[in-house]
């Protein structure tokens, strides 16, 4: 059975420290601590020990001294750079006294090294706040001050990921890894720790609800290896002293599509399994990245007399292919103000199609930043949905139809976009299909969630709406989901008045709430609130405020003033 030490030996196969290849120090960097004891509270259940848990219990121990302790280690370990003695001496008693102990032990005898490993992993975890957001050193630091600063594993961190970001810039073309000194950035935060064993990452929330790793944790998240699903996380934001709604105009391009959009492929011989390929050109086959660009800009325009700035232009599932869409973030880079371009698209990677989230980072009118995470899961239509959507003429009702689309080598991107906030987009099966991508999502805890579908009306009771209110239960993500117009209309029979219900919006503690875009208008115009709200841990450990909730704050239809003819007649 595994033992302590195998487990700790697992996760750090190469020593602790790339200075001592044994296992008797503590790892000097926190996140690698962190992934050790966060494994073997995994492994062995201890997350869910009353001891730690339940604060009603008598045999609840995490009371106030508890949480006095663990942040003062963890600020000393943030102020100097190296672990307190308090640290090693609690890992030298793991490790020595308990680690022959076996992970699966459910009895009393085990409560000495859970109590050990508890203490190192809220430790750790507290001696990682702030890791992944911007913290520029202030020029009015005392120098005593700047030291504590620059000393802490956030700065570090965010050091580290400008050092990639330069190089990574330096071979657009071709994905590197590594800053100065955390050789798996942007991948994970170790530093010794094999992100083929496991990552870790920041966090953004901390989940209200449920028994997991993920509720004691504020700051970091254990992660899965790399090879499950590779995630990216992306500064994109600098440091402000006010949080600023987040102004979203949600275009649900294409208004029609019709039918030739799906092509069926050839299937073999009596087989009920067949595929069908989507062919945006047919949708955008009258129009160029100019004409395009020019007819978001005049929204942009109109959307000024309600709301200034629009930060960024939402497009659903496979609204453009890529190339067309890289050109539309040019043109807007160029053009406007606008921060980012979030827009679902289609692309051809060694022959194979994929369908993607792409996202466009803009600063001083040029795109900085581009990235695109391919669905992990394809869409099957079945004979109802055949139906459902008009399709009967073009593909089988009684075969089972799959898109095809390439689904290997899961990435998942989350973006810094604002102070103590991050980002994360999802494209439509992606939303419902708990592996890979939603481990990422609830461990992480984005504070936004933005969903790109090809679906029909956005309600509450369909399942776009029940996966966005799981999401905002736990981790207390806000979520908006967005379809296109076209696939509303093909939901409705003829003469009958289309669904115009195009996003769905849900916030943590709040009502579902289905945006509707009014007749005659082309897109809706959501402004996002940004407020501060405090967190606790399972184990009563607050995190001071710091979290960040997005909720609706107003929303409003905006309308084209001469629409152009390519967009096609609008039901």
């Amino acid at each position: 059975m595994t033992t302590i030490l195998d487990a700790l030996k697992a996760v750090l196969p190469d020593g602790c420290n790339s200075s001592d290849t044994g296992w008797d120090s503590v790892p000097s960097w926190p996140p690698d601590l962190f992934a050790a004891v966060a494994s073997i509270t995994e492994r062995s259940g201890l997350y869910s020990d009353t001891a730690f848990t339940s604060s009603w219990d008598k045999c609840f121990v995490c009371g106030p001294d508890h949480c006095k302790e663990v942040e003062e280690l963890g600020g000393q370990w943030r102020n100097s750079g190296a672990p307190p003695k308090a640290v090693q001496d609690s890992w030298s008693a793991l490790v020595r006294r308990y680690q022959k102990a076996r992970l699966d032990d459910g009895s009393d005898a085990s409560s000495g090294w859970k109590a050990l490993v508890f203490k190192l992993l809220t430790i750790a975890d507290d001696a990682c706040a702030g890791v992944g957001f911007p913290l520029p050193v202030g020029d009015n630091l005392t120098p005593g001050a700047r030291q504590a600063a620059e000393a802490g594993a956030a700065y570090v961190v965010f050091e580290e990921h400008v050092a990639w970001l330069k190089k990574q810039d330096a071979t657009p073309d071709v994905s590197v890894m590594g800053g100065r000194n955390l050789p798996f950035v942007p991948h994970s935060i170790c530093a010794m720790v094999p992100p083929a064993v496991a990552c870790v990452q920041p966090k953004a929330s901390t989940p209200s609800v449920g028994c997991t790793l993920r509720s004691l944790t504020h700051h970091v998240a254990l992660l899965p290896s790399i090879g499950h699903v590779t995630t990216h996380w992306r500064i994109a934001t600098g440091q402000e002293e006010q949080l600023r709604p987040f102004n979203l105009l949600v275009i649900p391009f294409p208004y029609t599509l019709p039918g030739s959009s799906f092509k069926p492929l050839a299937a073999r011989p009596a087989s009920r399994d067949r595929a069908f390929a989507l062919n945006p050109s047919v949708w955008t086959a009258e129009t160029t990245p100019q004409d395009f660009s020019r007819f978001i800009i005049d929204l942009i325009g109109r959307a000024h007399s309600e709301i200034e700035p629009v930060h960024a232009v939402v497009l659903p599932e496979t609204a453009l292919l890529s190339d067309f869409a890289a050109q539309v973030a040019n043109e807007l880079a160029e053009k406007t103000d606008v921060e980012l371009l979030l827009c679902g698209t289609l692309y051809r990677e060694n022959g194979r199609a994929r369908n993607a989230a792409s996202m466009y980072r803009m600063l001083s009118h040029t795109v900085v930043q581009r990235s695109s995470q391919s669905k992990h899961h394809r869409w099957r239509l079945d004979g109802d949905q055949v139906k459902r959507y008009q399709l009967g003429n073009v593909l089988d009702p009684q075969a089972s139809w799959w898109e095809a689309i390439e689904v290997g080598y899961r990435h998942c991107f989350i973006t810094v976009f604002r102070p103590g906030a991050a980002l994360s987009v999802l494209v439509c099966e992606d939303l419902a299909r708990y592996d890979p991508v939603l481990t990422v999502m609830n461990a992480i805890g984005p504070n936004l969630v933005l969903a790109l579908l090809m679906d029909g009306p956005q309600v509450e009771n369909r399942w776009p709406g029940r996966y966005a209110t799981s999401l905002a239960d736990d981790p207390g993500s806000s979520v908006l989901t967005v379809t296109s117009l076209g696939m509303l209309t093909r939901s409705s029979m003829p003469g009958e008045n289309p669904s115009r219900q195009i996003a769905l919006w849900k916030e943590p503690g709040g009502r579902a709430i289905s945006l509707k875009l009014p007749a005659g208008d082309h897109a809706l115009l959501l402004s996002l609130t940004a407020r501060s709200v405090e967190q606790f841990t399972l184990d009563r450990r607050s995190d001071g405020g710091s979290t960040v909730r997005f909720e609706l704050g107003a929303a409003h239809g905006i309308r084209h003033p001469s629409p152009p003819s390519w967009l096609g007649t609008m039901r």
